[in-house]
């Protein structure tokens, strides 16, 4: 994850990831944000979704998605980078502050399609798209 690579690239969605289930896992969408740029409406959806979630007293319950496949593919030389995450995402449950479940999602297998760049240093992840893959 520390290079501009293909390679670097799917390491850091893979990350970002983990970040997106941590954010609803723990009610903390900051680090998440702090790997998003500004145009990733994906990322500002999460974070008004957590925020929404916890400010009614709401948790999110579920297992960590899991990376069935990735790809990349280098855009700009060291700079701009796709890459292609095909995720398996568990049945998740939102509870009330009681516990008693109030909302739920199935179980699903999505592809994330990042756009990501290389600021010197880290990756910034510039836009995500979800598509959901029918069986």
């Amino acid at each position: 994850m520390g290079e501009p690579t293909t390679d670097g690239a799917i390491a850091a969605a893979t990350y970002f990831l983990s970040l997106y289930d941590y954010a609803f896992a723990s009610g903390d969408a900051g680090p998440l944000m702090e790997m998003s740029a500004e145009t990733c409406d994906l990322c500002a959806y999460v974070q008004e979704s957590v925020v929404a979630m916890t400010s009614e007293g709401r948790s999110s319950v579920g297992h960590p998605a899991r990376v069935l496949t990735s790809e990349s593919t280098e855009i700009r030389p060291d700079e701009w980078f796709s890459a292609l995450l095909r995720v398996e995402q568990a049945a998740t449950q939102e509870l009330d502050a009681d516990g008693k479940v109030v909302a739920e999602s199935a179980a699903n297998v999505t592809d994330f399609l990042f756009a990501m760049s290389w600021l010197g240093d880290r990756w910034r992840v510039e836009a995500v798209d979800l598509t959901e893959v029918v069986a």
